[in-house]
């Protein structure tokens, strides 16, 4: 699995009762330009990269199974190796992981993104940057807010904890961030973030699907 494509779902309720959260993307850049969906469940997290590509991670082990339905393969990266291909991206990058990483900065600025009502927000970490727009009026904003935070914590993405701030500390749902990493950007507008009931089969590798053995990662 090529690390852009983690990345750029990386970047971009831990438990609701009664339905999940729902996110759609607009994601432009690392090489696509597409919609992508998020369903937050209450142990996992699935995201749909394309109509052929789905990722549902795990958020108990951390381990992310990738399905490709032209193939109608799948592929599991461990915690572990999520692991080692982050520590590969972050020292080319010459960012630095924290326990508390810097928090970021209230500009001032205001401007209507999305249709919201949205303020700027700006954060570095080397060679990171980050720009957020945050709508502090979002529909639902707590239960939303409460999914990106499990989205941030399941996978690869919660390998970035610290690397990137938490969302859930923002006054609001984000509704627009620019990420520039290791000379890449990808920009992510939110078109929508609803509750709805998701079928937990949607959370599962689909029957007859072969799984796709990766090559374990070399010991140091």
């Amino acid at each position: 699995m090529k690390i852009s494509l983690t990345l750029a779902a990386a970047f971009f309720a831990a438990s609701l009762a009664r339905a999940d959260i729902v996110i759609v993307q607009n994601i432009d850049g690392m090489g696509q330009n597409a919609q992508m969906t998020v369903s937050v469940g209450p142990s996992k997290v699935r995201i749909d990269v394309n109509p052929q590509i789905s990722m549902i991670n795990d958020t108990a082990t951390g381990d992310v199974t990738t399905i490709m339905r032209a193939q109608q393969s799948y592929m599991v990266t461990t915690a572990a190796m999520s692991k080692a291909m982050m520590a590969s991206a972050i020292a080319q990058s010459g960012t630095t992981m924290s326990t508390t990483p810097p928090a970021p900065v209230a500009t001032g600025k205001t401007d209507k993104i999305n249709g919201y009502d949205a303020s700027e927000y700006t954060f570095s970490n080397g060679t990171l940057k980050c720009t957020y727009w945050i709508c502090k009026d979002f529909p639902n904003a707590k239960a939303v807010t409460d999914a990106l935070k499990e989205m941030q914590s399941s996978g690869l993405a919660n390998l970035t904890k610290g690397l990137t701030p938490d969302l859930s500390t923002f006054p609001g749902v984000p509704v627009k961030t620019e990420v520039e990493f290791n000379g890449q950007k990808i920009t992510t507008d939110l078109v929508s973030a609803t509750e709805q009931t998701v079928d937990p089969s949607q959370y599962e590798v689909p029957a007859g699907f072969t799984q796709i053995k990766l090559p374990t990662t070399p010991q140091q």
